[in-house]
């Protein structure tokens, strides 16, 4: 061995030794077991993420909860009403660049404009809690949705569900909503299983499918989207359109109660 190769193997156990070290800390001060290692990363490497784990549990211990306002520093805002329209894609610019620079992004989910979502950060995300925590690169992430990309969100769940055919989870939690069939009339759970099983006995299972709204009506207690959905066959892809009527699920977000997805399939299949 050369002496530059003897060098790069004392350094080479040196930072293992070091990591070593850090996940015990890991778990004598946090209870996070962190055996295994990827035989991809570097040591130092390692020692570098081992380092931002461990200035998180830190952090993260004793955080308060802050508001957004106050994480960026309070700063005066002008209310939607008394910007000019011209000058309001900049002003809703600058007010996400100033969220930028302490580490907070808003995703916009659907379709927003800019007053919309300039009204969003101004009347709701400023107020809602974060942590009061300051680690480099790390940023916050705020989601903010369209009830319409919301209602669309849960039908493309369902028929990603179906598609996929997962027993475990698919119909659970439906037993407490009322189900309809495609012609709106009453049935029970058992009956909405029967027919799911129907299309499951003709269906290869497949993950590969797109789902494209077409029409999306919201609202207050009930929804309804239309789409397009399409998949892989070994003929080639095929494609049904079908109707979904939701309703707030008793747990969250939306359970599909009615769709003429089902007869779709098994016009076609």
């Amino acid at each position: 061995m050369t002496e530059p190769e003897f060098l790069d193997d004392i350094r080479e156990q040196i930072q293992k030794s070091l990591a070593q070290s850090k996940r015990q800390q890991l778990r004598d001060e946090f209870g996070m077991q962190m055996d295994y290692t990827s035989p991809s990363l570097s040591p130092e490497a390692e020692n570098e993420w081992l380092d931002y784990i461990q200035e998180f549990e830190r952090q993260f211990e004793n955080a308060r909860a802050i508001t957004v306002r106050e994480k960026i520093g309070d700063p005066p805002i002008r209310l939607a009403a008394d910007i000019p329209a011209e000058a309001l894609a900049e002003a809703l610019n600058d007010l996400l660049e100033l969220l930028f620079a302490h580490n907070i992004v808003v995703d916009f989910l659907g379709d927003w404009d800019d007053l919309a979502a300039y009204r969003y950060i101004t009347e709701e995300l400023l107020d809602e809690e974060t942590t009061d925590m300051h680690i480099e690169g790390m940023l916050s992430h705020f989601d903010a949705a369209t009830p319409e990309y919301d209602v669309e969100m849960w039908a493309d769940n369902f028929a990603r569900g179906l598609f996929w055919q997962d027993r475990e989870y698919f119909l659970r939690g439906l037993d407490r909503q009322p189900l309809f069939d495609a012609a709106g009339k009453p049935i029970t759970l058992a009956q909405f299983a029967e027919k799911v099983e129907a299309v499951w006995a003709r269906l290869p299972a497949t993950n590969q499918i797109d789902v494209q709204p077409t029409a999306t009506r919201v609202g207050e207690d009930e929804a309804t989207v239309t789409a397009v959905i399409t998949w892989p066959t070994d003929e080639g892809r095929k494609q049904v359109e079908a109707s979904f009527r939701l309703q707030p699920s008793p747990y969250s977000g939306w359970d599909v109660v009615q769709t003429s997805l089902l007869e779709a399939l098994l016009a076609v299949l």
